[in-house]
């Protein structure tokens, strides 16, 4: 299982520490009280506003805590990597923001085996969790809406879209963009003549699928290697000119496609991407000349300042990070289902509908297109 580890303080930081700390609000003081459970374990009370004074330090129990908003995550370390560490960010600043009493535990299952899956959910319901998110991929989902959960339990799954699930549950919440809303909108920009560069691997092996399922008079696919690329092969093609090239690649193998199609001196009609590609990060590998006809989709939406540095100051980036958003998304409706309406993008049902946007790059990001 993870350590997370949580210090507050009034800029609402973290540093490394060996014990779990809880504060409480008093008329006159404010304690911060130790929490020694489970190493997996965040628990908060109220925030306050002005500077936290140590005045007392004693242990607790779990029947104290009753009242607070309690929330399990469960990840595959060894498959979704560093996007448990954000999620927990991304889900303990939103919290902050929200101040109120909270209760965090992680579960790693390490992969997505029905073994791991399982035993992980078990001990969720042992310990009386209704609010799950649940980073799994397909192949982790499949395990585990074989699983049988209380009516009151509600999972959120911030990488899987609905229409990428063939069996979905009512208490099953599904988050993941949706790519093919991204390329039906990027393709009413095309002039017909379409070509794409795609790479070999999980992400985009899927948008290649959607890509050939949704595209007609498709010219030409190239695939992209992962290391030791022929790039004059691959851009010098006259078929590129006056073309709509889709690039279903990462943002630095994007990054040399398109200096090397402005380098062999090609000149398509319009150059598209999807969210893969939407990181300040291409703007500093990339000249300005290179993306003059670049345009992309976006659909994360914009929300509240605040809560947005609460994000950065805890690491966690909801701007351009899409699987922060949906995480932030996932916690908003675990925690009221949006009745603050924090968050633009609608969830219905068990539904996340996003609304993809177009952007173009400037010299210093991203504008959306009128």
């Amino acid at each position: 299982m993870k350590h997370i580890v949580l210090v507050i303080s009034i800029a609402f930081l973290f540093f490394g520490c060996t014990q779990k700390q809880k504060v409480i609000q008093t008329d006159k003081k404010q304690e911060i009280i130790e929490i020694k459970k489970s190493d997996n374990e965040v628990e908060f009370d109220k925030i306050p506003q002005d500077k936290i004074i140590i005045n007392e330090v004693k242990t607790i129990e779990d029947s104290e805590l009753d009242d607070v908003f309690k929330l399990a995550i469960i990840y595959p370390s060894k498959v979704v990597g560093k996007y448990a560490n954000n999620t927990v960010n991304t889900i303990t600043a939103y919290l902050l923001f929200k101040n109120e009493k909270f209760k965090i535990e992680t579960f790693d299952t390490r992969n997505e085996t029905e073994l791991s899956i399982k035993k992980a959910i078990e001990s969720i319901k042992d310990a009386g969790y209704d609010n799950i998110i649940a980073l799994f991929t397909d192949e982790g989902y499949d395990k585990i809406k074989e699983l049988s959960f209380s009516s009151d339990v509600k999972i959120y799954f911030p990488l899987l879209n609905k229409e990428e699930v063939k069996i979905t549950k009512d208490n099953f919440i599904y988050g993941g963009i949706s790519y093919s809303k991204q390329i039906s909108l990027l393709q009413s920009l095309s002039n017909g003549k379409n070509i794409m560069f795609y790479q070999n691997n999980y992400l985009g092996n899927k948008l290649k699928s959607i890509y050939e399922n949704s595209i007609k008079d498709i010219v030409t696919i190239k695939n992209v290697e992962n290391s030791n690329n022929d790039y004059r092969r691959l851009v010098n093609d006259n078929r590129l000119d006056k073309s709509t090239i889709m690039l279903n690649t990462s943002i630095i193998k994007t990054s040399i496609i398109l200096s090397q199609i402005r380098a062999f001196e090609k000149e398509p009609e319009v150059v598209l991407s999807t969210q893969l590609n939407f990181n300040p990060f291409l703007i500093s590998l990339t000249q300005v000349e290179d993306r003059t006809s670049f345009v992309l989709a976006n659909s994360i939406d914009a929300t509240d300042e605040k809560l947005e540095d609460i994000m950065d100051s805890l690491g966690s980036n909801i701007v351009y990070d899409w699987v922060n958003y949906s995480s932030l998304i996932g916690v908003n409706t675990l925690f009221d289902g949006n009745k603050s309406k924090l968050i633009k993008t609608k969830v219905e049902g068990n539904d996340v509908l996003y609304e993809p946007k177009l952007y173009k790059s400037t010299a210093h990001g991203f504008q959306k297109i009128k």
